[in-house]
């Protein structure tokens, strides 16, 4: 079994960090995750994982909640450094249907939880209030998933509240893949459902893939946009993209771009669970509650 050895030593120091930081040091149970979604959902219930993939692009897709000080980085995505995580000595490691690939390997660790939202059913955020009552079992935390699930519904009620007294444009909701193409959220994503949840359309109606998006081209999103809407991008945003928008003929002559109704939004976890729903609505009654001023 090949190791990396900058990441096999940079994960040991996060192991002597995490010694400082009594909240991960003696916390139990031990918990690896090998998604942000389950590690943003633990860190909410008071359970950090002592170990997550990708740690160090936590601040760039995810922002909120913050990633506790020692949290180990235990690889990327499918190359995840076995030998960094055995030296956590989890209890437990969290996959999902895209890293459960690793179970075999993960298993000889220790047992390895399947945490499954975006499938077949295209319900999301009603899968992720399941999955997050299951984590507080898991966890240890079953009276935090409580209040948590609890809190995030009295949440989002406000919010739908707060906007039904105001005017509530289309929205359509877009990450830039290139200067060129844009992936865009439609049904059975995350932010569907939480548009759904606080009483908004979503402008984009044509057919989404499992994932809930599509990706087109600019041309594309400019033929199908309601000339009402409001567009809304999520950082991050490669650099090289602005200035080619800018000078785009097709982006500059979109009534949504000459009207001012875009903007960008900080980054909210695509495929989050309740956490990342949460962020999305906050960012989307702010941004409305701002426009009827």
């Amino acid at each position: 079994m090949s190791i990396d050895r900058r990441l096999f030593l940079g994960g040991l120091a996060g192991l002597a960090a995490s010694a400082t930081v009594p909240a991960l040091a003696g916390f139990s149970p031990r918990i690896v995750s090998l998604d942000y979604a389950a590690a943003e959902t633990l860190i909410s219930l008071g359970a950090p994982p002592v170990g997550i993939q990708s740690a160090d692009r936590w601040q760039r897709w995810v922002v909120e909640p913050g990633l506790p000080e020692g949290v180990v980085n235990v690889g990327q995505d499918l190359a995840v450094n076995l030998e960094v995580i055995a030296a956590l000595k989890p209890d437990m490691i969290l996959t999902t249907p895209y890293t459960d690939s690793l179970r075999k390997r993960l298993s000889v660790i220790a047992p390895v939880h399947k945490v499954s939202v975006y499938d077949q059913s295209g319900t999301p955020l009603v899968n992720a209030y399941r999955e997050t009552g299951r984590l507080g079992q898991l966890a240890e935390r079953p009276a935090a998933a409580a209040r948590f699930l609890e809190t995030a519904d009295a949440e989002f009620s406000a919010m739908r509240d707060k906007l039904a007294k105001r005017p509530r444009p289309p929205v359509t909701l877009v990450n830039f893949m290139d200067n060129r193409h844009v992936r865009v959220y439609g049904k059975s994503g995350l932010y569907q459902d939480v548009l759904d949840r606080l009483g908004l359309t979503n402008a984009w109606t044509r057919p989404t893939n499992y994932w809930g998006f599509a990706t087109v081209g600019l041309e594309e999103l400019a033929r199908q946009a309601p000339s009402a809407m409001h567009l809304i991008a999520f950082e991050p945003i490669v650099d090289e993209i602005r200035p080619t928008l800018a000078s785009s003929p097709i982006w500059r002559r979109m009534p949504v771009v000459e009207q001012e109704r875009f903007t960008v939004f900080p980054p909210v976890l695509t495929f989050g669970m309740v956490p990342s729903a949460l962020r999305f609505a906050r960012l989307i009654t702010n941004y409305l509650e701002g426009q009827g001023q």
